[in-house]
């Protein structure tokens, strides 16, 4: 069971992906205060894939109180060619043809339930039965079925990673490899690619549907991949980076194969809101030599996507201008600054944070030091204790976490003029007149280092940093100024997180698709 708070900030960091976006399909029984979202499954001969379903409140602005929660599942109809178990978390009573399970939700909390689906060995490709859902918690039941198919088994590959470059303006060219690892003709597939808005998707394939703005596109492929060959798209994907895009940024472009099936069945939704383009046909070109069909299922999506980084080259940098603050108070008193830092452009500064792939600590490029004599008590969650000689996974670190006499902080996309503050709350321990600290940015190819860093005062003394008539901090001279910026220069790389990588599209779908209010 997930919170709705967590929710919301998995999804806001792109974190939840199609298979929770794209596929589900609420339904509700009529009097029910809530309904139960889940999704169809394909699954091929002794392997295994996950399922899951969750229930919210129909009212979306309601706070969900659902308390003791049963849920039961009717699996007679895929009995004879697969078998279901329960995850965890709850409390269940196990059958071949019932599950049975039990939990207390905290108010907040909203049923969530994963199982696990394999299909047994003898089990033959085209063979479908539906999981009958129930979800019951204050005397009120809502259903939903799952279907659950078996499938053939096939494994799409594809290289893991390319780089390619452009400047600001102009396109940049991706290539795109599939291959076939698996034993079985794989017939037909579908390329997902994933960009953003300052590095999109520009072509006019006729095969291809793309949104507006060219966040994601969809590639369909009539060609038969066979088995240990390997094929390439027969013109590189055009990737249109916009003027302001800063010199030195590294946009990420996601390229995911999927098989036809796979993809039917977890974009079916999406197809409406996409428009084919009216060029020529995009192909796929072998590179090596080496009537009816059942649905194929990719047995190992972790090696059937591209991570393709886009390096803007050209001359267009950021500027980033930090900015202090002062505060004052009595020993014990708790006060509030807000130091942060101008974008002076010309550039728009790409977000940088936990959702790049491969970001360190060190590649942070904002850095607050605390001031002498006080305690952060409150923290932003755009920033993190920073301890670079501690092991560091963006994901699970103490963002936000108070007491550190050292952040450094993630940045959101900021275009030129705009400013990006972080409001620390810090106890007075100690009245130290003129107590100092430091907000400074580090930013590759920024242009003027004598705007990097600025004080943060606290008790401010006549004549000293943060009085009237100062620059306010505003540091001078060498690169880096009072605060010790640690560790190699910064290194940008933006994307959505690991745990898209199996899925291949993220966050922007996933506020797409609202309604399912899974982030609600």
């Amino acid at each position: 069971m997930l919170k709705n708070s967590t929710r919301r900030w998995l999804a806001g960091l792109g974190v939840a992906g199609a298979l929770v976006a794209a596929s589900a399909t609420p339904a509700s029984a009529a009097e029910a205060p809530f309904e139960v979202v889940t999704h169809d499954l394909l699954v091929a001969p002794g392997h295994s894939n996950y399922g899951w379903f969750y229930a919210h409140p129909t009212n979306y602005e309601s706070e969900p109180k659902f308390g003791v929660t049963t849920v039961d599942v009717d699996l007679s109809q895929v009995a004879d060619f697969a078998t279901v178990e329960p995850a965890w978390g709850w409390a269940c009573d196990v059958s071949p043809t019932r599950l049975h399970c039990e939990a207390d939700l905290a108010d907040g909390d909203e049923p969530w339930f994963d199982y696990l689906v394999t299909g047994k060995d003898d089990a033959t490709p085209g063979q479908r039965g539906e999981l009958a859902i129930s979800v019951t918690s204050g005397g009120k039941t809502a259903t939903a079925t799952a279907g659950i198919t078996i499938a053939e088994g096939v494994d799409l590959v594809s290289d893991p990673t390319v780089e390619v470059s452009g400047a600001p303006g102009s396109h940049a060219r991706v290539p795109g490899v599939v291959g076939n690892a698996g034993a079985a003709t794989v017939d037909g597939a579908v390329l997902v690619v994933q960009a953003e808005w300052l590095a999109a998707y520009d072509g006019n394939f006729s095969n291809c549907k793309a949104a507006e703005g060219g966040m994601y596109a969809f590639c369909v492929f009539d060609t038969r991949i066979e088995p240990g060959k390997s094929y390439a798209l027969s013109e590189n994907l055009p990737i249109k980076l916009r003027p302001e895009t800063r010199t030195g940024a590294k946009f990420p472009v996601w390229l995911n194969w999927w098989t036809t099936d796979d993809f039917n069945l977890l974009f079916e939704d999406w197809q409406d809101d996409v428009k084919p383009g009216d060029g020529a046909k995009l192909r796929l070109v072998e590179k090596s030599v080496q009537a009816a069909r059942a649905p194929q299922t990719d047995l190992d999506n972790l090696n059937n996507f591209t991570m393709a980084t886009v390096r803007v080259t050209g001359n267009n940098p950021a500027d980033l201008a930090a900015e202090g603050a002062t505060a004052s108070g009595e020993q014990g008193a708790v006060v509030t600054v807000e130091p942060g830092f101008t974008n002076l452009g010309p550039a728009v500064l790409e977000y940088q944070g936990q959702a790049s792939p491969g970001i360190r600590l060190e590649d942070l490029p904002v850095r607050v030091s605390i001031p002498t004599g006080t305690t952060a008590v409150e923290a932003p969650f755009d920033c993190v204790p920073f301890a670079p000689s501690e092991e560091w996974d963006p994901w699970t670190a103490g963002w936000g976490e108070p007491g550190a006499s050292e952040y450094a902080c993630q940045v959101t996309e900021t275009a030129k003029g705009m400013r990006n503050t972080y409001e620390f709350q810090l106890r007075i321990d100690k009245v130290v007149p003129g107590a100092s600290g430091v907000v400074a940015t580090k930013l590759a190819g920024d242009p003027n280092s004598k705007n990097d860093t600025a004080a943060i005062v606290i008790n401010p003394v006549d004549g000293g940093p943060g009085t009237p008539g100062d620059d306010d901090g505003q540091g001078g001279g060498d690169d880096g100024g009072t605060l010790p910026i640690t560790g190699a220069s910064t290194g940008l790389i933006a994307g959505l997180g690991g745990l898209l990588l199996a899925a291949g599209v993220g966050g922007y779908l996933v506020a797409k698709r609202r309604r399912t209010r899974f982030v609600a």
